[in-house]
């Protein structure tokens, strides 16, 4: 794959996501980092985008940033290169400024063109002045230069997400009146001069296909900065979506939007250049990185959270095997972990950033009981042992919860996940479905290790009269709801789905919620999504306490207070679950070697049983 200056041994690209796994503050690449880089590397890719590097502090969006505006950062960044070339991996190192989309508690402050606020963080920043434009220009240009000394292979200037390069050529979020907001490309031609002036390696920029927000970059904005990037000998246009502030779902790619907007909008920039584009936004789903490319849409295709659940897609789809595992584009380990601080992680990859130490000095036999989440992944960990693994799964189907959660709205992508470790379980474990396991079923067979994996069962509070209503288990699993005002006891991730659920269908929805707030458990975006799109379509009362149904009508108690909320036609409870652990009492009395984990030890989701399930096996 060659683009102009450019070459690589295939057309793979890994897009630049945060980590958190840089030094606080001071953002020096670390040996872990460095590890999580070289694991995709020999999994195929041609290509890594390191992850975003903010040119300046005022810039940052998290503390443990990567940042190269020392001499000191060189080293580290040579080191991660040496690394990737053993592969015959390039690297390509992002370059960016926040803008208004700076997180203050890492960057100090907040700086754009405009005093505009930014709606994702809520912070209104101080408009730049010309010094301080001069400093950021001259901080890429510095960046670039260090970037280069340390051998890497290219760079990438952030151009589009609603970041500071995009906030200076938007009609929208500039409205300057000085010479940076009469001429709107002002900043972007300066940025390129000064960049091309000094560095000989490859330059791409990233841009926003569309940030879908009323106002927001149109094609004949990007014909202007596609032109400017073809005057200045720019290798290649990467096309991502959305934009930090005003559009996350798009920015993040969530489950829920469509593809085939992504593609049409693709085949108009297609129309605007001849530059080589690559292309973000979920393009593993549909296998859309093979009809994109041959045709000839994009010219390379760029995987995210693909790469991070499953590290080796690059070879495996490369070489024509199924024998990987798709992202389900939940965004619970990789967005969710580094908003709250931690490394990134992933839903059905517990080894992002580390390795798997499990070392069988003898081989076992081992009983699983239970075959959602917990129970597959401890199962093919300890077959990763060479352990001779037998789950036992009392229903016709494995994947246990994991079932329902993708028959939430907007949350079928995960489903593919699902699906390929299911695959994966078949083809290597020995799988027992309708079979319920007693006592006397391990005094007939004998195992060296029974692990439970039962998961959880939903908790029923005890309320007067409470006698005709589902579950929202019963409700994913279909049964119906034929009235047509509903009421759901208890406002957490479960109880929020079924209402979005039952709003697509029409119905009149109420929400109780003991707690002051709702939507425990549901990931940041989709929480947003939940808000804008549903929220305003529901009644809901927090710190609420449902004391009695009288025939249908519902009595509750708010600040000491009862009163009736009316008569419903149905009710649902999802008032949070409770571990089904009672089989792991029994044996635990029989046995030695008896083993908890997942929900069965403590309610958790996804992300907790296959972290379990890893440090699990590990010790086993």
């Amino acid at each position: 794959m060659k683009f102009g200056n450019f070459e690589a041994k295939n057309h793979i690209f890994m897009a630049p996501i945060k980590t958190a796994l840089a030094t606080p503050k001071t953002g020096f690449i670390t040996d872990e980092q460095i590890r999580y880089y070289e694991k995709r590397a020999k999994g195929g890719v041609g290509t890594i985008i390191l992850e975003p590097i903010a040119v300046l502090s005022s810039g940052k969006e998290h503390p443990k940033q990567t940042m190269l505006n020392t001499d000191e950062h060189i080293e580290g960044l040579k080191k991660l290169v040496d690394t990737l070339h053993k592969y015959e991996t390039k690297l390509i190192v992002h370059l960016n400024h926040a803008g208004r989309a700076a997180n203050p508690k890492a960057s100090g402050e907040v700086l754009a063109p405009s005093s505009i606020k930014c709606p994702s963080t809520g912070q209104i920043p101080e408009e730049l002045t010309v010094q301080q434009i001069d400093e950021i220009i001259n901080a890429f240009k510095e960046n670039a230069l260090r970037a280069q000394k340390a051998g890497a292979d290219g760079i990438e200037i952030q151009f589009g997400h609603g970041y500071l390069v995009h906030q200076f050529y938007s009609e929208r979020l500039n409205k300057r009146t000085d010479e940076y907001g009469k001429d709107k490309l002002k900043f972007v031609r300066d940025l390129l001069i000064e960049i091309t002036k000094v560095i000989e390696i490859p330059i791409f920029i990233r841009i926003s296909g569309s940030e879908f927000v009323e106002g927001g970059i149109t094609n004949e904005d990007l014909s202007k900065i596609l032109a400017l990037a073809e005057e200045f000998g720019v290798s290649a246009v990467h096309v991502g979506w959305g934009n930090a502030c005003d559009s996350a779902p798009w920015y993040y790619n969530h489950m829920s939007l469509p593809l085939d907007v992504m593609d049409e909008k693709l085949r108009e920039i297609r129309k605007l250049t001849s530059l080589p584009i690559i292309a973000a936004g979920r393009m593993y789903k549909n296998e859309r990185y093979k009809y994109l490319v041959e045709e000839k849409v994009v010219d390379g295709v760029v995987l995210g959270r693909q790469l991070i659940v499953d590290p080796e897609f690059p070879k495996k789809i490369i070489s024509n095997s199924n024998d990987y595992i798709r992202c389900g584009s939940c965004l619970q380990g990789c967005l969710g972990n580094v908003k709250a601080g931690k490394p990134v992680g992933c839903i059905a990859n517990p080894e992002v950033h580390v390795e798997f130490n499990g070392k069988a000095t003898s081989k076992k036999k081992v009983a699983i009981i239970g075959g959602g989440p917990a129970g597959l992944f401890t199962g093919l960990y300890l077959k990763k042992k060479g352990y001779d693994v037998t789950i036992f799964e009392r229903n016709n189907y494995l994947g246990g919860q994991w079932v329902l959660a993708y028959r939430a709205p907007g949350k079928l992508s995960m489903k593919d996940t699902l699906d390929d470790l299911i695959r994966k379980a078949e083809k290597e474990l020995n799988i027992k479905l309708n079979t319920e396991v007693s006592v006397e079923t391990f005094k007939k067979e004998k195992f060296d290790v029974i692990i439970v994996a039962t998961g959880a069962k939903p908790f029923v509070p005890p309320i007067k009269g409470l006698e005709n209503y589902i579950t929202g288990f019963d409700f994913f699993e279909g049964k119906k709801v034929t009235g047509e005002k509903v009421l759901i006891i208890g406002g957490g991730l479960i109880g929020l789905e079924v209402a979005e659920a039952l709003v697509i269908q029409g119905k009149k929805v109420t929400v109780v919620e003991a707690l002051d707030s709702i939507g425990r458990g549901m990931e940041i975006v989709a929480s947003k999504l939940f808000q804008k799109n549903y929220a305003p379509k529901i009644d809901v009362y927090t710190n609420t306490l449902v004391k009695e149904i009288k025939d249908k009508e519902v009595i509750v108690e708010k600040d000491g207070k009862e009163f009736s909320l009316g008569v419903f036609d149905e009710i649902i409870v999802t008032a949070g679950t409770r571990p089904e652990s009672q089989i792991y009492e029994k044996l635990v009395s029989e046995f030695d070697n008896v083993y908890l984990v997942g929900d069965a030890m403590k309610v958790g989701q996804i992300i907790d049983a296959a972290q379990e399930a890893l440090e699990l096996s590990e010790k086993i």
